[in-house]
C-alpha cells in the first residue's frame, strides 16, 4: 500500500519537480546541459568491463569515496566507475578530479521515477552499487532488489531523528533495508537503528571520512594574505552560528588582558550574518575587519570577519588553534556540531562545545586522541588557546601519525568488505 501511495505522489511531483529543474537551471544552480540527466530519458553507451556504481549526493559524500575509486582503478585496468551526484558543486568537483579519465563517468542522479530508474539500469548496468550516507531512495532500492544486485550502503548514517520517522513506517522500511548486501556503518548509532529493520549484514569499522584526501592545491597569492598577521597570536573560530561569535568576542578580551599581540579569526558558517555580527563585535569595543576575498588582512585588527567561502583549510593550515561551532548553544541539543576531520587531519588542537551529537563518536575519538577538547565557558577556551600557543609542531605531528593509522586501518577494512563482491 505504501509502494502504491509512494508512486503515487512520485507521479504528480515530477511536473513540479521539472518546473523547479528549470528555475534552477535559469539561475545558474543546475548544469546548462547536464541537467536533463535528472527528469529526462537518455541513451548511453555503458563502458566494457566491470561497473561500480556510486551514488554519493554532495561533495563530503563524494570526497569520501575518492580513496576507494583510486584504490580500484589502480588495481585493475578493466574496472570502470559511475558516480552520480545531486549537486552542481560536486559536478564541479568531480570535474577536477576525474575530467581527463575515460574509465570514470558522471552522471547526475534521476528523479525517482521508474520510468526513468529503468532507463538508468538499461543504460549503465553495474555490477557493485555503493550508496553513500543517508542516502535512501525507495524506488531506486526496489529495482536493485529487483535485479539482484549488490548493494552496499556505504558509511551509512540514520539519525535519530530519520529513525524515528522510518520507523513509523517499519514494514515499508524494513522492505527497502532488505535491498542491502550489505552496509558499512558510519557510527553505533546507525548500527543499532538498522539492526531494528532486520538488516543483517551491518558491519562498523570508523566513519571513512577519516579516509577523504585534503584539498592540496596551492593558492600562494592567498598565501601572501594570510602572511600579514603571521607575527601574532591568532586562533580561528569556524562553523560559527548566531551567538558564538559574542563568545568568541569574549574570549579575545580575555586573552587580550595577557597578550597584546592577539588575534581572532572567525569564519562563520554563514557569510550573509556577516553585517550582523560586525555590528555585535563592534558594540563589545573590538577593531573588527570585514576580509573579502583578496584583501590583506589588517594587522591593527582584533577580529577578522572572513566574508567568503571556501577559504576555511588555507587558515587552519596556517593557524593551528581551532574552535568548532554549532556546538555551544543549547539550541544545538539535538543537532550541534560541524565535522572536524579535515582540521584534525591538518593537525589542529580542536576545541569544540557539548553539543556535537552529529559528529559525537568522531569527537569522542578525536577528544580520546588529545585532538579535540569539548569547552563550556570562555574562562576556559581563553586559558586552552593561551597554553596552546607554545606547544611544538613535532607534538602536533605524532597526533597526525596516530590519525594516519586509524584511517588506513578504516579504510583496509572497508577495500576487504568491497574485495569480497567482486567476481
Amino acid at each position: 500500500m505504501l509502494k502504491v501511495l509512494y508512486n503515487f505522489f512520485i507521479k504528480i511531483f515530477y511536473i513540479p519537480y521539472c518546473f523547479i529543474i528549470f528555475i534552477r537551471k535559469f539561475y545558474k544552480k543546475e548544469h546548462k546541459i547536464k541537467f536533463k540527466e535528472k527528469i529526462f530519458l537518455s541513451n548511453i553507451e555503458r563502458p566494457k568491463g566491470f561497473l561500480f556504481w556510486f551514488h554519493a549526493a554532495s561533495i563530503g559524500e563524494l570526497n569520501s569515496i575518492l580513496p576507494i575509486v583510486d584504490f580500484f582503478l589502480k588495481k585493475n585496468t578493466g574496472y570502470n566507475f559511475l558516480i552520480t551526484t545531486v549537486t552542481l558543486s560536486s559536478f564541479s568537483q568531480f570535474q577536477k578530479k576525474y575530467k581527463n579519465n575515460n574509465r570514470v563517468f558522471h552522471q547526475f542522479l534521476p528523479y525517482d521515477s521508474n520510468l526513468l530508474i529503468n532507463n538508468f539500469f538499461k543504460n549503465w548496468k553495474p555490477d557493485l552499487i555503493s550508496f553513500v550516507d543517508s542516502e535512501i531512495w525507495p524506488n531506486f532500492f526496489l529495482k536493485i532488489k529487483k535485479e539482484k544486485l549488490p548493494l552496499l550502503l556505504l558509511n551509512g548514517r540514520i539519525t535519530k531523528k530519520t529513525f524515528k520517522r522510518w520507523k513509523i513506517l517499519k514494514d515499508f522500511a524494513s522492505e527497502l533495508f532488505s535491498s542491502i548486501s550489505l552496509s558499512i556503518a558510519s557510527n553505533k548509532e546507525t548500527v543499532k537503528h538498522l539492526s531494528y529493520f532486520n538488516v543483517k549484514n551491518v558491519k562498523f569499522f570508523g566513519n571513512i571520512k577519516f579516509c577523504s584526501p585534503l584539498n592540496t592545491e596551492k593558492d600562494s597569492h592567498q598565501d601572501n594574505l594570510l602572511n600579514v598577521g603571521i607575527k601574532k597570536k591568532i586562533w580561528c573560530a569556524i562553523s560559527t552560528h548566531e551567538g558564538e561569535e559574542i563568545f568568541c568576542g569574549k574570549v579575545h578580551q580575555i586573552i587580550k588582558k595577557r597578550h597584546e599581540d592577539i588575534m581572532t579569526i572567525i569564519i562563520p558558517r554563514h557569510v550573509e550574518r556577516t553585517q550582523k555580527i560586525f555590528f555585535h563585535l563592534k558594540k563589545m569595543g573590538l577593531k573588527v575587519q570585514i576580509k573579502n576575498e583578496n584583501e590583506n588582512i589588517d594587522n591593527n585588527s582584533d577580529i577578522v570577519l572572513v566574508n567568503y567561502y571556501g577559504s576555511v583549510l588555507k587558515y587552519l593550515k596556517k593557524f593551528k588553534q581551532v574552535f568548532i561551532g554549532k556546538s555551544l548553544l543549547e539550541k544545538f541539543k539535538k543537532d550541534g556540531g560541524q565535522n572536524p576531520i579535515d582540521a584534525a587531519k591538518i593537525g589542529c588542537n580542536i576545541f569544540h562545545g557539548p553539543f556535537v551529537s552529529n559528529f559525537r563518536e568522531i569527537y569522542d575519538y578525536l577528544d580520546d586522541q588529545k585532538f579535540s577538547q569539548k569547552i563550556c565557558e570562555t574562562d576556559e577556551l581563553a586559558e586552552n588557546l593561551i597554553k596552546n600557543f607554545s606547544i611544538k609542531q613535532e607534538v602536533k605531528n605524532e597526533k597526525q601519525d596516530k590519525l594516519i593509522e586509524y584511517s588506513n586501518l578504516i579504510f583496509k577494512n572497508v577495500i576487504k568488505e568491497y574485495e569480497s563482491f567482486i567476481k
